[in-house]
């Protein structure tokens, strides 16, 4: 191969390493910041069905696995009015990770059973304890370490949607999907458009 092709071949298959090695463990600064976080949440604010719709079938090319995360809650017993909370959530999320110019690989079904135990194992370990056990469980998560302006988000928008009582067996299930999308999007691996990692 001629020397001036294996440079940019070099450079090339450097950069798809960053990319596989590359992670939200290399900081614990908020990679989304609240300012893109406020974009996104007017953007999905006026939006209307078919926009969002739309906003879908992107998350569903780019990232298959959150989005069937939300829709597999209908085969639970999830209602479709929390459904609706949580798919609102995902967009919002999305396009906040969109805003920040971040490109995230494909959370797979791996990562999202890794990110649950280790959610629900926060929450195993706080039951029994005085105060809100659901709080100090959150305080626990990745996301609240790493990215705090998607997860308030979250919470709140679980807490003005009712979905937030952990007795309630129904509730537990958005609660652990919707804390769940953004643990995954914490630990996801990511890049700029500019092909520098995060």
């Amino acid at each position: 191969m001629p020397a001036t092709m294996a440079c940019p071949l070099r450079l090339e298959n450097e950069r798809a390493y960053e990319m596989k090695h590359a992670s939200a463990h290399a900081s614990l600064e908020p990679t989304v910041s609240a300012a893109h976080l406020a974009a996104a949440i007017t953007t999905a604010a006026s939006m209307g069905v078919r926009e969002k719709e739309h906003v879908c079938d992107r998350i569903y090319t780019e990232q298959p696995n959150l989005l069937s995360s939300v829709l597999a809650q209908r085969s639970l017993g999830v209602s479709m009015p929390a459904i609706d909370v949580l798919l609102n959530i995902l967009i919002v999320l999305y396009l906040a990770i969109e805003q920040s110019g971040q490109v995230l690989a494909i959370v797979s079904e791996a990562d999202q059973e890794r990110e649950l135990q280790r959610f629900t194992a926060a929450v195993r370990f706080t039951e029994g304890l005085a105060g809100d056990a659901l709080a100090q469980s959150i305080e626990q998560t990745t996301a609240y370490r790493r990215e705090k302006f998607l997860l308030a988000y979250v919470v709140d928008a679980l807490r003005r949607a009712g979905l937030t009582d952990p007795r309630n067996e129904t509730s537990k299930y958005p609660i652990l999907v919707a804390i769940n999308l953004v643990n995954c999007i914490a630990t996801a691996r990511r890049t700029t458009p500019l092909g520098s990692t995060v």
